[in-house]
Order: C-alpha cells, then sequence, then structure tokens
C-alpha cells in the first residue's frame, strides 16, 4: 500500500474576479449589519421620547434639559460627510488610475480621524452622564458607538493606504476591489451619523 503523494495535490487559484465578488458581498451584509444595529438606537430614541417616564426624557430631574454642544456635532458631521465624499473621489481616481487617488484617501483618513478625536475630546466635559434621563443614554450610547465602528473601518481604510504601495497589477485590481468595499461601510456610517445629528442636536 503506498502513501498517497501531497505534492500531487493541487489547490485552484480563486480567479480575483471571485474574490472581489466575495468582498462586496461582505460589504453590503457589513453595511446592512451597521444599519441595523444602529436602527436599535433610532428605536430607543423615539420609544423613549414618546413614554417621556415622569418627565425624564431630557434630564435627570424634571425640567432639566441636557444639551450637547451643536458646534461639536457640526464639526463631526461635516468631518465624516467631507471624509466620506473624498472617499468616494479617491475610488473614482482608483477605477481610472489618476495620480491623486492615494493623497485624496490619505485626507479622507485625517478627516475621519479628526471627527473621532472631536467626539472622544467633547467627552471630557459633556456635563451630563447616561443617568441624566433619556435622552442622555440614548445620546452616549449612539455617539459612542458610532466612535468606535467609525475608528475600527478607518483602520481598514490605514491599511488600504499601506498595501497601496505595492504596483503589481494583480494589486491594483485587490485594492480597486478592496477600496470599493470600503467606500460602501463607510457611506453607511455617513448615513448613520446624519440620522444622529438630525435627532441628537435637533430634534432631541
Amino acid at each position: 500500500m503506498s502513501a498517497a503523494n501531497p505534492q500531487a495535490v493541487q489547490i485552484p487559484i480563486e480567479h480575483p474576479d471571485v474574490e472581489a465578488r466575495i468582498v462586496s458581498i461582505g460589504s453590503y451584509l457589513a453595511a446592512a449589519a451597521l444599519a441595523f444595529f444602529f436602527i436599535a438606537f433610532l428605536f430607543a430614541f423615539f420609544y423613549l421620547r414618546a413614554l417621556n417616564t415622569n418627565g425624564l426624557w431630557g434630564g435627570g430631574k424634571p425640567g432639566h434639559h441636557v444639551h450637547p454642544a451643536l458646534t461639536v456635532g457640526i464639526i463631526v458631521l461635516v468631518c465624516v460627510l467631507g471624509s466620506v465624499a473624498l472617499v468616494r473621489l479617491s475610488l473614482a481616481g482608483v477605477r481610472t488610475q489618476k495620480s491623486y487617488a492615494r493623497n485624496v484617501a490619505i485626507a479622507a483618513l485625517v478627516l475621519g480621524l479628526a471627527a473621532v478625536a472631536v467626539q472622544c475630546w467633547q467627552y471630557t466635559d459633556l456635563g451630563f452622564g447616561p443617568g441624566d434621563g433619556g435622552f442622555a443614554s440614548v445620546y452616549l450610547g449612539w455617539t459612542g458607538f458610532f466612535t468606535i465602528f467609525a475608528f475600527v473601518v478607518l483602520v481598514w481604510l490605514e491599511i488600504l493606504l499601506a498595501s497601496s504601495q505595492s504596483d503589481t497589477d494583480l494589486r491594483r485590481g485587490r485594492f480597486e476591489a478592496d477600496a470599493a468595499s470600503f467606500s460602501i461601510v463607510w457611506t453607511m456610517l455617513g448615513v448613520v451619523e446624519i440620522a444622529a445629528f438630525i435627532l441628537l442636536y435637533i430634534v432631541q
């Protein structure tokens, strides 16, 4: 009885187009998961606001209302949406092999990190905590998880930028697919930020 030769087993190489489709589908699933995750905070906002038990929706005691700084909300919104727009512009540059694509992506990364930094800075002088009513708990939960997810996604962008140094045709094809997938997820977070700004800073 002869043993099988391990060198005779040939593992087929996956076609780049198949890999690109897999990554694209995964990004759509990730974007959908993010949307469903933040729908929980959307529901909590409207439910607790409508319920307003003992008049404590807006503050820790009746007649007291917490108000996050509108300026911070505007800065975070502008940085996130600017980053989303720059990512889309960079993706268009990658597809047409423009030289500016990488620099635009770096600018998008900087804007995104600025949004995360400003939001974290606000927590140091917020003036209220999760126990100060329903609005405070929803605000901290929504913006806190958004900041965490945004930072993780921006780490993904930094990895893409680091990998873009390779000049091989195969690497360029994979980078385009990865950049498109990143854009889908980052755009979804941009939509979440728009909803958060409208509800948490305007409607309250």
